[in-house]
């Protein structure tokens, strides 16, 4: 863990989560950058892992994904993880009983999926919630969110994080200023470390080259930052395109459409 992060312990409840009277349990905390969480496991319960704000990076041994306010990731009971926030964040993550979602196979697996506008405010309502709550409009909310959380699409482009504690620092400045136009160079003098081995590290723990990264965490900003009602001139010149046909043409060539028709 980087020193200039800070740890917290995840506790587990006295109470196995599969013995408690509802099918979902929720946080709503606002939590400062630089939390990372202790290596825990959830024996009893999946995890939806969410924030409402911010930026939220999931660690486990199939691979570390970035779930920014429009993803989140599933993390199956008895998967060993940890989480980190490279900025303020607001959790709002769900603890869901494992016979709820047993039926999907998808949910035996750790993975992201695409948080839709429906899903995120259904997750927001219910984050403000008392619990154990009530038979009613929150029971028949918590129906409506797994009914959706069924249809949300597996994303295919996670953003894979590295775990090195110089790449951590690396990624960590890009995801809170994606504009940064610091050359691999200038990079690897900050870091301590040559080129060759940049490159090294980066495509081993990533999976990714650094330019191929740089660019996808631009675009995935770029999204967050369109689905706000953003322009898209502001948008491009923000994540530091050198124009607007640049980062149009970038943007349909990883989501596959222009950005006056996202989703």
């Amino acid at each position: 863990m980087p020193e200039s992060y800070r740890q917290i312990e995840v506790k587990s409840y006295d109470v196995p989560f599969s013995r408690l009277s509802r099918p979902v349990f929720w946080f709503n905390d606002s939590l400062r950058a630089g939390t990372w969480s202790n290596r825990h496991i959830h024996d009893d319960w999946g995890e939806l892992a969410f924030v409402r704000a911010g930026y939220m990076v999931v660690c486990a041994e199939p691979g570390n994904y970035l779930a920014p306010p429009h993803r989140a990731v599933w993390i199956p009971p008895g998967l060993s993880h940890e989480w980190y926030l490279p900025e303020d964040s607001i959790d709002c993550s769900l603890y869901v009983r494992p016979d709820v979602l047993r039926e999907y196979p998808r949910f035996l697996s750790y993975h992201a999926l695409e948080i839709s506008p429906l899903v995120r405010e259904l997750i927001v309502f219910l984050s403000v919630q008392d619990w154990p709550y009530p038979e009613g409009v929150v029971s028949r909310a918590v129906a409506v969110l797994f009914d959706q959380l069924v249809l949300a699409p597996e994303t295919d482009m996670p953003l894979a994080m590295p775990h090195d504690r110089r790449l951590i620092g690396l990624c960590t400045a890009l995801l809170k200023e994606p504009h940064i136009c610091r050359t691999v160079p200038q990079w690897c003098d900050l870091l301590g470390m040559s080129e060759r081995t940049l490159a090294r590290l980066f495509k081993e723990q990533t999976g990714e080259t650094f330019g191929r990264w740089r660019q996808k965490i631009r675009l995935q900003h770029a999204a967050v930052e369109l689905r706000t009602g953003a322009s898209v001139t502001s948008v491009a010149l923000g994540c530091g395109y050198a124009s607007v046909s640049a980062f149009i043409s970038a943007f349909k060539d990883f989501f596959g459409c222009t950005p006056g028709r996202m989703p």
